[in-house]
């Protein structure tokens, strides 16, 4: 089971919506300039439409300017007459301005000279607010997939350890980051057509009732005719975008393991093998890309059919109308075209918005279902300000899904304790520690820390005075203060370097050319196995815990630093309650309390020389290292 997959219930657009509004409400200035500059770039694009109804008739040699008025005029006459006769009067005015005089024509010319200013204002203004609306739509747009990013990133890192054991990684990874890409894109084409594009409708319906209200009858219901195949083929679009994003984080998972195997990809011979399985993946992504294209491409055919429809309706209602009214001139239906052509292409710009929304949805749906996951208590509950490290572990039992880790674990350990976990693998060793960093909690039983149930207790206050190396050495692609420094968040130069000598990687790291500013490269790449165990050793150390965990700290280091560093970590365990698990025996002599663990029981605990004299597992143990003692 796959708990990051899209859920049974997928996404609607309520949601989509949803988060929009909330991300709308959280920056309102933002919102409001926007709609406002969105606002203007409509007005100051459609403005110059105006026009044309003057110019084409100076060009046809037409007389409109005594264009009836006051009582005598109808509201479509009035409102005709008022726009004209203002661009004339606009026209007059610029003409005496500039001191220009026409020989002949002087009308015709004047009012094509005051168009032009007209047009060339509007496009100044207009490529301002086109500019403005741009920018501040895409910001937007940027701030939402951002927030959801950061939402999601902050999310994973709060969910439980359990969760992480059911996930692929690609699929983790293809949420952050293809998932979000997608986002990204929709979100960018949406913000550049839904705040503007209807705006920009509006004024065509503007312009069209001005002069020719009659051609509504054709337009209006040509709108919703254009839009009703996106509403139905958008279903496929999202269904068949969430398979086409399964399929990618299928080929993204197959990425990640064939490079973050790569070694044993060279040593096995393995490379075709992974280039096979990552091609069939990526095969079946472009198969059901192909077919998510083919839903999108149908709508845009099906929108582009209802306009020539309605396209054609309305020529034969205007050219009807001219025909029979002869007061009708050529200006009059080009300024009915105009409008009504671009407002197709309005319409056909909030298709491709719905369409890439809805491919967006199979995005969000990945997201949504890692979300919807638990993240347990994290914070809340009482807070440990200081731990003294008195440890009650009271019949603990602890299972991953059905398959039983402990059974009934009892033990006690006083402050200061250094307690070894021994014993054959899978016998639950990890599992107890991650119990008491508190990684998981158990099933059923209790663990008590300074009397505190674990469980009721503020995590966060909790893990403070926790540390771990474990037995595979983790460095970030940073420098090697920061990585012992993210012990303790900051730690100052002298703290680190006195942390590093404790751990001897403290000359090393000076012998360095940067010394503690030199990178320690991906996962720790520029450093040797025993170097990086090192490092993780000397994070520990800094951050001066109350409790230490140690898992196989010892196994990565070389045999010439190896007694250096376990008197280093002998020190920094004084005082301190230390777990420590151990396959190589001869490391754990002097602990105060050795438990031994088989199939998720205690079957033996006491010192080491307790145990030595018993004839248990833990003899047995010493005997197949050691040899027998006599």
């Amino acid at each position: 089971m796959n708990d990051s997959k899209p859920p049974e219930q997928p996404v609607t657009l309520r949601v989509l919506g949803r988060r929009i509004w909330a991300a709308m409400r959280q920056h309102k200035g933002l919102v409001v300039s926007m709609i406002g500059a969105s606002i203007l770039q409509a007005f100051f694009t459609k403005a110059p439409l105006v026009v044309i109804k003057p110019v084409i008739d100076a060009f046809a040699s037409e007389d409109r300017s005594a264009l009836p008025t006051g009582e005598d005029a109808s509201v479509r006459e009035a409102s005709e007459a008022f726009v004209v006769n203002g661009i004339a009067s606009f026209a007059t005015w610029i003409r005496d301005l500039l001191g220009i005089h026409f020989e002949t024509g002087a009308e015709h010319k004047t009012t094509i000279l005051g168009c032009a200013v007209i047009v060339a204002l509007c496009g100044v203004v207009g490529g301002v607010f086109i500019y403005l609306a741009m920018l501040l739509s895409r910001y937007f747009a940027s701030v939402v997939v951002v927030g959801l990013r950061i939402e999601l990133a902050d999310h994973l890192l709060r969910l439980p350890m359990r969760y992480y054991g059911k996930q692929r990684m690609g699929d983790l990874i293809s949420n952050l980051t293809n998932n979000t890409q997608v986002l990204s894109r929709a979100f960018t084409l949406v913000s550049d057509h839904v705040f503007t594009d209807p705006f920009l409708i509006l004024m065509n319906i503007g312009i069209i009732t001005l002069f020719a209200p009659e051609a509504l009858w054709v337009m209006l219901p040509a709108i919703p005719l254009m839009a009703l195949p996106i509403i139905r083929l958008g279903r496929k679009v999202h269904r068949r975008s969430g398979r086409s994003l399964a399929a990618l984080e299928d080929a993204t998972e197959s990425l990640n393991q064939m490079l973050s195997g790569i070694k044993t990809v060279k040593c096995y011979q393995l490379e075709d093998r992974r280039l096979a399985d990552f091609r069939l993946s990526n095969e079946q992504y472009l198969d059901r890309t192909k077919r998510m294209l083919q839903a999108k491409g149908r709508s845009q055919g099906m929108v582009f059919v209802g306009y020539n429809i309605a396209f054609a309706v309305l020529v034969t209602v205007l050219g009807w109308t001219l025909i029979n009214d002869p007061d009708r001139s050529i200006g009059d239906l080009a300024i009915i075209l105009v409008p009504i052509a671009t407002t197709y292409t309005h319409v056909k710009r909030l298709s491709r918005a719905y369409n890439t929304a809805m491919e967006s949805l199979g995005a969000l749906d990945g997201i949504e279902a890692i979300l919807a996951q638990d993240r347990g208590p994290e914070k809340g509950g009482e807070r440990l300000d200081a731990v003294a490290g008195d440890v009650v572990v009271r019949d603990v039992s602890f299972a991953y899904e059905d398959q039983p880790v402990l059974r009934g674990v009892d033990f006690e350990v006083e402050r200061g304790m250094t307690v070894a976990l021994v014993g054959p693998s899978g016998a639950g060793k990890s599992t107890i520690v991650d119990l008491l960093l508190r990684l998981h909690d158990p099933q059923s039983g209790q663990i008590l820390v300074d009397g505190h149930d674990l469980r009721d207790v503020d995590l966060e206050s909790y893990r403070r005075h926790t540390a771990i190396v474990v037995q595979q050495p983790f460095l970030f692609n940073a420098s090697i203060f920061d990585n012992i420094a993210c012990g303790k968040p900051g730690a100052t130069r002298a703290e680190v370097e006195v942390a590093a000598r404790a751990a001897q990687i403290h000359d090393f790291i000076e012998s360095l050319p940067g010394g503690y500013d030199s990178m320690a490269g991906e996962r720790g790449s520029n450093l040797s196995g025993g170097q990086m165990q090192r490092v993780t050793i000397a994070r520990a150390i800094v951050r001066d815990p109350a409790i230490l965990f140690l898992d196989e700290a010892m196994s990565a280091l070389d045999s010439e630093s190896e007694d250096a560093v376990q008197r280093a970590v002998a020190n920094l365990r004084q005082g301190r309650t230390s777990f420590v698990i151990a396959h190589r025996l001869s490391t754990i002599r002097d602990a105060d309390l050795i438990l031994v663990l088989d199939a998720g029981r205690i079957v033996e605990r006491g010192t080491h020389d307790e145990l030595v004299q018993g004839d248990g597992l833990y003899r047995r143990m010493i005997d197949l290292q050691t040899g027998p003692i006599s």
